[in-house]
């Protein structure tokens, strides 16, 4: 009749999955591996999404509206009329279509630093999704730009991280506060190091006590047999006092 509390527990476990994944919290990426902790997401300012809506109000509102406009201010035949009227709604549905395809891929990249590695997400198409990743260790410099009066009164800007291998650095564009990211990433970088030093450190005082344990074993057990062998002696000795 009641539900058990295992059975409700299985299903608040559920519950609170569907639930990260539906707001897209930052504890959960694709690719995330047992036991790595995400330490950070940086997601494109909304000034992207201002500037993709300002460009759908131009191309998809504003312009054909012109279009119409003069349209009707021309008498063309009707068969010309319906051609116009054709081109105009392909004209629409182009300019929408770019407009969606623009926002998910401003949606969709990301920028993730865990605790081992920095992974990014890039959205290049509609069905295109990149994703590259490098270890803390490997990066060498992480710096914050920001050009414009526009964009340092609203404090949005480039972010690059520069890695040992040589390459290309890795460019997220409309990054809210790019320097403070940027240090941000650094100090992630530092407790990492931090940490598996104090590990490594903790590893060799185990294998040291390990060491000096089998080495304690290991004169224990020659006390013991010093100890048998000088009661055999002692054993072989007493019959022939006694003759």
């Amino acid at each position: 009749m009641f539900a058990s509390k295992n059975s409700i527990t299985r299903r608040y476990k559920k519950l609170s999955r569907l639930h990260t994944t539906i707001h897209h919290k930052t504890n959960f990426f694709p690719g995330q591996r047992s036991g790595e902790e995400v330490q950070l997401c940086v997601r494109t300012h909304w000034v992207r999404r201002a500037i993709i809506f300002s460009h759908f109000i131009l191309l998809g509102i504003a312009t054909p509206g012109g279009i119409l406009y003069l349209l009707s201010l021309i008498n063309f035949p009707f068969f010309v009329q319906l051609i116009l009227n054709l081109l105009l709604i392909f004209y629409l549905l182009f300019a929408w279509l770019l407009t969606f395809i623009e926002f998910i891929k401003s949606e969709m990249t990301l920028l993730v630093a865990t605790n081992e590695r920095i992974v990014d997400i890039t959205q290049v198409s509609l069905f295109d999704q990149q994703i590259s990743e490098t270890n803390l260790d490997r990066i060498q410099e992480v710096s914050g730009h920001t050009h414009g009066i526009l964009r340092t009164l609203l404090d949005v800007g480039r972010l690059e991280i520069q890695t040992a291998s040589g390459e290309a650095p890795l460019v997220i564009r409309f990054v809210e506060s790019p320097q403070l990211t940027a240090r941000k990433i650094l100090d992630i970088q530092k407790n990492s190091q931090q940490q598996r030093r104090t590990s490594d450190f903790r590893k060799r005082e185990d294998d040291q006590l390990h060491g000096r344990k089998g080495e304690n074993l290991s004169q224990e057990e020659l006390k013991k047999m010093r100890g048998a062998e000088v009661k055999n002696h002692s054993r072989q000795r007493k019959p022939d006092q006694s003759v």
